[in-house]
């Protein structure tokens, strides 16, 4: 899918499209517009509101538990997301908020399971720097033995970075781990490539359990509109895997 089609995809164009039209609409039908006007803002106060995002992306973050204490483990997995390799940055400035999230979780395994490879993957054609450069230097940082570390440099994305890294972990103990709400997508993937892997999710959106909301939850927040932006382009991406598979399950 281009890049622009998935930008117009997201809920805050699409409910600014709407917003838009309503105003139109308010100077050549004033009723429906102003119906139309009045539905756009409500559904943009939901989508800034704690209490309705962090429920959604519950329904895929929740989808498998957090690995608190993992197993004997061959390999830890740690699946790329963004990075800014520009030199007035620090190093630990680097990696997105996304991508720390993930590594430091995989340095958290690795330390559990010193013996083990920090497999790194991804790769962002068009930005400054390589990915897993940036996150191999900032885990050799972190306490990692530099001879543990594999770099995956090619793959572009998920569906990339499942083919080519299942093959390498084929009949061994491994862990991936990724964003909360990318876990399912990636599980999906992986599983279909053939690997025996368990899920090790990370940065995840919903900050307390689903019983303790209160009304401060309902007030508009930038964070909110994050978290339902992420958690559309993850359906966005399931139902184009979903897709994929029914057409071609043999080459999606």
């Amino acid at each position: 899918m281009p890049s622009l089609l998935k930008s117009l995809l997201m809920p805050l164009p699409l409910l600014l499209i709407l917003l838009t039209l309503s105003v139109v609409l308010c100077y050549r039908q004033r009723k429906i517009g102003f119906w139309l006007l009045g539905l756009s803002t409500t559904l943009l106060w939901l989508a800034s509101s704690s209490a309705i995002t962090e429920r959604l992306a519950a329904t895929l973050e929740l989808t498998h538990p957090a690995l608190h204490q993992a197993p004997k483990l061959d390999n830890i997995v740690v699946l790329g997301c963004m990075h800014s390799a520009y030199d007035f940055l620090p190093l630990s400035s680097q990696l997105a908020e996304c991508s720390m999230a993930r590594l430091i979780e995989g340095v958290r395994l690795w330390h559990q399971h010193p013996e083990a490879r920090l497999i790194l993957s991804g790769h962002l054609p068009g930005i400054p720097g390589n990915h897993t450069e940036v996150a191999s230097d900032l885990a050799i940082a972190l306490g990692v033995n530099p001879d543990r570390i594999l770099q995956v440099s090619t793959p572009t994305n998920t569906q990339q970075e499942a083919a080519t890294v299942a093959p390498l972990i084929v009949n061994q103990r491994s862990a991936l781990v990724t964003s909360a709400l990318h876990m399912p997508r990636s599980m999906n993937w992986f599983t279909y490539y053939g690997a025996q892997i368990t899920p090790a999710p990370t940065h995840f959106r919903l900050r307390r359990p689903l019983d303790q909301f209160q009304s401060g939850g309902f007030v508009p927040s930038a964070r909110s509109i994050q978290t339902l932006s992420l958690t559309h382009y993850e359906y966005l991406g399931l139902w184009q895997q979903r897709l994929a598979l029914w057409w071609d399950p043999e080459d999606p």
